[in-house]
């Protein structure tokens, strides 16, 4: 069972992509900020992080630098699901290293899900 490292400061928003996450047979652990997601990221290994831009202590940006700089972090998979869906900013999360970027108000549950199995090798979490 893979685990899902979920970063996003909306409490609605988060409880629902939990719920569908652990639906899916993904182990679930959550951080509503930066600072948390950081701390959550090094303790609970993930095997991939779902995480928001905009974010209270520590922006969802900065969160992808210090992962990437970060020994233990640098190549855990990072998907960022933002409401910011300019191509700057686009193009600055590919270039933090972001393994994909969704925009919240193009993106499904299920595309969410969809792109996180294809992001961690199409097969990790199929049910048996």
């Amino acid at each position: 069972m893979a685990k899902v490292l979920l970063v996003e400061d909306d409490i609605a928003l988060r409880e629902i992509y939990s719920a569908r996450f652990s639906a899916e047979n993904f182990e679930v652990v959550t951080a509503d900020d930066g600072e948390q997601a950081l701390s959550q990221a090094i303790k609970e290994k993930p095997d991939i992080i779902i995480l928001d831009i905009m974010m209270p202590k520590i922006s969802g940006f900065d969160v992808l630098d210090i992962l990437r700089s970060t020994p233990e972090t640098k190549n855990t998979k990072v998907i960022v699901m933002s409401a910011l869906s300019q191509e700057s900013d686009i193009q600055k999360g590919r270039q933090l290293g972001a393994d994909a970027y969704l925009v919240k108000s193009q993106t499904t549950l299920s595309d969410v899900i969809a792109k996180t199995n294809e992001v961690l090798g199409g097969t990790t979490n199929q049910a048996t």
